[in-house]
């Protein structure tokens, strides 16, 4: 066998071809990403809510994308403090608290399907009922939404104090339900007398409702919560510039008008993203009484 020694310049542009191909054909590593979305519902039907938009954002970035549906607030913070979780989908007040460990310049926040960046919570009653104004609830049963819910419990709880009512001495009741569904039910059952849902609920979901038996004609809007910011999707700090990019590209980019889009946002509640900034959360950082 001869054995024939290469030259030095020979050997350097032989590793530099190779180097050449083997960049070629190499695969870029793929980035994962995980996104929390902070339930205002069960967990399985907030993934089946959000599965589309997970699957766009894959599509849309080339990244790995992970839905999660945190057991609970402790379990959340931990994810975020500990960078756990990559994005948050959370409520106002969830975001408020949590703050300081977001990145304070790259927020987005969610539009209702009307193009609006409030929601509000209403107080309903049967039709039937002897219900007409928030003084008929004294002596009541209600079931306003999780306690994580801003909408829902916080501005509702206000609603009633700034109405003279203490809800722990002047209902007969009160419990904490899970999704708008399972607490208008609950109300036109006769199991409560009220509940509380979001304001876009009874007209969203009348179709669905109908199917499932729940009359809307039978179902009636006593009152109105003051509107709160819609929920926000925010970033944890030294996330990858890179990841953060085209995460948020992806979601400004979302048109309700796109047919492509559309059922996305249909599926997921929603009417779109824009940006938004940390000031734009100073009223619910008053209605909790969080300092910034």
């Amino acid at each position: 066998m001869k054995i024939r020694k290469f030259s030095k310049e020979v050997t350097t542009s032989a590793l530099f071809v190779l180097l050449l191909v083997a960049a070629c054909f190499a695969v870029a590593p793929e980035k994962h990403v995980k996104i929390a979305i902070f339930p205002c519902a069960d967990p399985v039907m907030n993934l089946k809510k959000f599965h589309l938009l997970g699957t766009y954002l894959e599509e849309e970035t080339g990244f790995d994308i992970s839905l999660e549906v945190p057991g609970d607030y402790a379990e959340f913070e931990r994810g975020v403090r500990n960078g756990d979780i990559d994005f948050a989908f959370q409520d106002p007040h969830i975001y408020v608290r949590l703050a300081g460990l977001y990145d304070k310049g790259s927020l987005i926040r969610a539009l209702t399907r009307e193009g609006t960046t409030t929601q509000a919570g209403v107080v309903i009653a049967r039709t039937d009922s002897s219900i007409s104004t928030l003084e008929d609830l004294k002596g009541k049963t209600v079931m306003f939404g999780p306690k994580l819910s801003a909408a829902r419990w916080l501005a509702a709880k206000s609603l009633f104090e700034e109405n003279g009512i203490d809800i722990d001495k002047d209902f007969k009741a009160y419990t904490n339900g899970r999704c708008c569904e399972d607490i208008a039910f609950s109300v036109y059952l006769k199991a409560v007398d009220a509940g509380v849902v979001c304001d876009h609920f009874l007209g969203e979901h009348s179709k669905k409702q109908k199917e499932l038996g729940l009359e809307a004609k039978q179902i009636t809007v006593v009152c109105k919560t003051k509107p709160v910011p819609t929920r926000i999707f925010s970033a944890r700090q030294k996330l990858d510039e890179d990841i953060l990019t085209r995460i948020n590209r992806a979601l400004l980019g979302l048109d309700k008008n796109k047919s492509a889009h559309a059922e996305i946002l249909f599926r997921a509640e929603l009417g779109g993203f824009q940006k938004s900034k940390d000031d734009d959360y100073d009223s619910m950082r008053r209605l909790v009484g969080q300092k910034k």
